[in-house]
C-alpha cells in the first residue's frame, strides 16, 4: 500500500475539513432557519441576524422596528436573490426575507383585529412574492432547494403566526410546479402544495 506524501496527507486533511464545513449548522450557503423554534430569534446560531442587519441595515431597520409601518425597502433584497453566479448574498437574501416574514406574521397575529394587522399582512404577502420570482429567475439547485426549505418552514405552523398565511402560501407553492423541470423537486413541490392545502381543508385540489 503506498505510503501518502505529507502534501497528499494535508491535502486529504483539507478536503475533510471542508466537506466538514459544508455540513456545518453555520454553512451560510443554505436556508438557516428551519427547525429553529416558534420564532426565528430561536435560531442558535447568535450570529445570523448580526451578519443579515450588516449587509441590509435599512431593510431591518424598518423590519425589526414595530412603530415603522411603511414597507421595507426590499429592491437590495431582489437584487440579491436573483444574483448569478449563485454565492452567499443569494443566501443572506432569502434568510433576511425568512426573518421578516416571520417577525411580520408575528406582529400582525398579535394585532389582529388591530389598526397594523392588514398593513403587516399585506406586507408578509409582498415579502413572499420575492422568493416565488428568485426560483423563477435562477435555476441553481441549491438555491431552489433553499427557496423550497423556507416555503416548508413557513408552512409547517412552527412559528409564531404563520399558521393562517398557509392558504396564500398554498397558492404561491403550487404555481411553481409548471416551472420546474426536476422530478425530485417537483415532487416534492407536489407533496408541500397537498400538505399546505390540506392544512386549509382545501382537499387535493382548489
Amino acid at each position: 500500500m503506498r505510503v501518502l506524501s505529507a502534501s497528499e496527507v494535508l491535502a486529504c486533511l483539507a478536503a475533510i475539513a471542508g466537506a466538514a464545513a459544508c455540513a456545518s449548522p453555520a454553512d451560510p450557503m443554505r436556508y438557516r432557519l428551519g427547525g429553529s423554534g416558534a420564532h426565528w430569534a430561536d435560531a442558535g446560531e447568535g450570529s445570523v441576524i448580526a451578519e443579515l442587519r450588516e449587509r441590509y441595515p435599512e431593510f431591518f431597520e424598518v423590519v425589526l422596528d414595530p412603530a415603522k409601518t411603511r414597507d421595507p425597502d426590499m429592491r437590495p433584497i431582489r437584487r440579491d436573490l436573483e444574483h448569478a453566479p449563485v454565492d452567499r448574498r443569494n443566501f443572506d437574501a432569502l434568510n433576511s426575507v425568512a426573518v421578516a416574514y416571520f417577525e411580520l406574521n408575528y406582529r400582525a397575529e398579535a394585532d389582529r383585529g388591530g389598526s397594523s394587522y392588514l398593513g403587516a399582512s399585506f406586507r408578509t404577502a409582498h415579502l413572499l412574492a420575492v422568493p416565488w420570482r428568485a426560483y423563477s429567475e435562477i435555476e441553481d439547485p441549491v438555491l431552489r432547494d433553499a427557496i423550497l426549505d423556507f416555503f416548508e418552514d413557513a408552512g409547517s405552523g412552527e412559528k409564531l403566526g404563520t399558521a393562517s398565511t398557509t392558504s396564500r402560501l398554498a397558492s404561491i407553492v403550487a404555481s411553481l410546479d409548471d416551472k420546474e423541470p426536476d422530478p425530485v423537486r417537483r415532487e416534492r413541490i407536489q407533496r408541500l402544495t397537498a400538505s399546505l392545502r390540506q392544512i386549509n381543508g382545501l382537499g387535493a385540489q382548489e
